[in-house]
């Protein structure tokens, strides 16, 4: 008895050690303004509104996930989508998920994915603020 009950132990221990962890993080951003403009016109009315690009950062929202396969291999993707805050719309041509859509491996070695996806000029330039995609950036 004492040594079957040792060997499902043993087994338990070994099964519980393969699970694998798995993650899905659902984000975003909204950055928008409203503005006041006063004398808009000759009889110097004002006008409030909210532009469509305000903010420093385009809005978006996105699924990211996670899933770990053993022996420090995991698979994973992102679907993010960019909208206009102004109309409700879709950005990048209507596609749902225009911003990013891709699935691939990550090892301890790097990562490889496939699919739409931020290029390398994207992120070289991601802190700088040259002319901003906002009406308000040059800072």
């Amino acid at each position: 008895m004492k040594y079957k009950l040792a060997l499902g132990s043993m087994l338990l221990g070994m099964s519980a050690s393969s699970f694998a962890q798995s993650s899905v993080t659902l984000y975003g951003i909204i950055d928008t303004g409203i503005e006041l403009v006063t004398h808009a016109n000759a009889a110097g009315d004002s006008v409030v509104r909210m532009p469509g690009i305000t903010g420093e950062f385009p809005s978006r929202w996105g699924i990211r996930g996670k899933e770990g396969l053993g022996g420090g291999l995991s698979a994973v993707f992102v679907l993010e989508s960019g909208f206009n805050t102004k109309g409700g719309t879709l950005n990048q041509g209507g596609r749902l998920f225009g911003r990013q859509a891709y699935v691939g491996l990550e090892s301890p070695y790097g990562t490889l994915t496939f699919g739409r996806q931020y290029t390398m000029t994207y992120w070289a330039i991601l802190d700088s603020d040259l002319l901003g995609p906002d009406i308000y950036g040059g800072t």
